[in-house]
């Protein structure tokens, strides 16, 4: 059996040195901390936002416009993917369901995954696609074209004045989209319950009532908020790091959508284990 001396150790380091493995090594640490120090600048822009609530007065026009585009606006494309959603999950688990003769739990196993899961998901992907994309490119424009900049010789805080209204906009809108999706998604299997399974609404409503609880709900509003906060911190932070002109605006905002869906699933596991699970005990 070979083994290995002292002077093969260090032909095997040049050699995996002289292969590039000193300069895969560099880039993956540089990698890592430039993404930890972008984490560590949109975290600061969170906070530097949240300090500037106490003069959401005077934003309340921006603050208004931001709500009516990130909520209305995404109603409709929300409620469609919802309600179908909805509609192949009754038929996918409803066939499952009828063969074990348990077909009238159809409703609560649907309400509960669209009021733990779906629900805020659904609302965080759509809002984050639509609405975070055109904060970044929005911002970004802006940067490039020096527009914040002068808005400091203004003696504007940007952080006040753009920032702070989109981030709790999102924050308001993204509970009432997640209750949207809740019922427009319940509606939907309700629709294929009745159609495929001959199953009378009373007795949906009967399975939702006996499995749907009040953590479920409140689990998938507080995720709802939290992916509000992310979408918005995430999708500003890349436009007001925007550089090098129109390809550094189509960069940040497809940067923003990648980074914005990363997040989001991050937050919903830890969030699953250390929020809903306890609001599970307290309100079951």
């Amino acid at each position: 059996m070979r083994r290995f001396s002292g002077t093969n150790t260090g032909e095997l380091i040049t050699r995996y040195a002289r292969d590039g493995g000193t300069t895969v090594l560099s880039t993956t640490g540089r990698t890592i901390n430039r993404q930890a120090n972008a984490a560590g600048r949109a975290l600061i822009l969170f906070l530097d936002a949240m300090r500037a609530v106490r003069e959401v007065a005077g934003s309340t026009r921006q603050l208004l416009r931001q709500i009516e585009h990130s909520g209305f606006g995404s109603l409709l494309v929300l409620s469609l993917i919802a309600g179908l959603t909805g509609m192949i999950m009754a038929v996918q688990i409803g066939f499952t369901l009828s063969s074990y003769g348990v077909a009238d739990q159809l409703g609560g196993l649907i309400a509960i995954t669209f009021c733990r899961e779906l629900g805020p998901i659904w609302a965080a992907v759509i809002v984050l696609a639509r609405v975070g994309a055109a904060m970044a490119a929005e911002l970004g424009t802006m940067t490039v074209n020096e527009e914040v900049d002068a808005l400091r010789m203004m003696s504007i805080d940007p952080v006040r004045y753009l920032v702070m209204p989109r981030i709790v906009g999102l924050i308001v809108v993204m509970p009432v989209l997640a209750l949207v999706a809740n019922a427009v998604g319940i509606l939907g299997g309700l629709a294929v319950a009745s159609g495929q399974f001959e199953q009378t609404s009373a007795t949906y409503f009967q399975g939702i009532q006996n499995h749907l609880t009040t953590g479920d709900v409140v689990s998938g509003l507080v995720k709802s908020c939290v992916f509000g906060a992310i979408i918005g911190t995430i999708a500003c932070d890349r436009g007001l790091t925007t550089s090098d002109g129109a390809e550094g605006v189509g960069r940040s905002t497809t940067m923003s959508v990648v980074f914005n869906v990363i997040f989001v699933l991050i937050a919903d596991l830890i969030m699953t284990w250390f929020i809903q699970v306890p609001l599970k005990v307290v309100t079951g």
